[in-house]
């Protein structure tokens, strides 16, 4: 009986430290990387199927600390988000910021403004935790959060963030 708990402990051991590593800045680059829209005859479609879409029911993208973007795989959306906030990259690290409605006919969404509705990002590393910075045109720090979890889905990829203040 021994032996069976040794061998529990050996196994389970290395697999919780697995578990417990935080997202990394090269992890999160990567998901940039292949959230990249390819623009068609120089214009974007938004949102994409590759956008990184927050739950906004009743502004809960404006009001929550923890927020979780789902970039979905194989062009499947998450139907039950009926309001949406979403991060569309045209380019590595800049971005689109965009907001919709699903669940009423006809679905609506905000017209998309330049330059206020541009943003880039910078992804970096303090202390061991994972942040992105989200700029406005004018190099201006408008949100920033710490990446506390990546996960993956069939489905979808799952990017857990805990804002760090908001500059709005």
């Amino acid at each position: 009986m021994n032996n069976y708990k040794l061998i529990y402990i050996l196994f389970l051991f290395p697999i919780c430290l697995f578990a417990q590593i935080k997202p990394t800045k090269y992890t999160l680059q990567k998901i940039v990387k292949n959230s990249v829209v390819e623009m068609k005859n120089g214009k974007l479609s938004l949102p994409s199927n590759k956008s990184w879409e927050f739950n906004n029911i009743d502004s809960l993208y404006f009001k929550k600390d923890t927020l979780n973007a789902f970039v979905y795989k194989k062009g499947t959306k998450h139907k039950s988000l009926c309001e949406v906030v979403d991060w569309t990259f045209y380019r590595k690290n800049a971005l689109v910021f965009g907001q919709g409605s699903n669940c009423k006919e006809p679905p609506t969404r905000k017209v998309t403004r330049n330059p206020e509705d541009y943003y880039t990002i910078t992804i970096y590393t303090v202390e061991n935790e994972t942040m992105i910075d989200v700029l406005r045109f004018d190099k201006m720090i408008v949100e920033s959060f710490i990446v506390i979890e990546v996960s993956e889905t069939e489905d979808y990829t799952e990017i857990k963030l805990v804002r760090r203040f908001n500059g709005n």
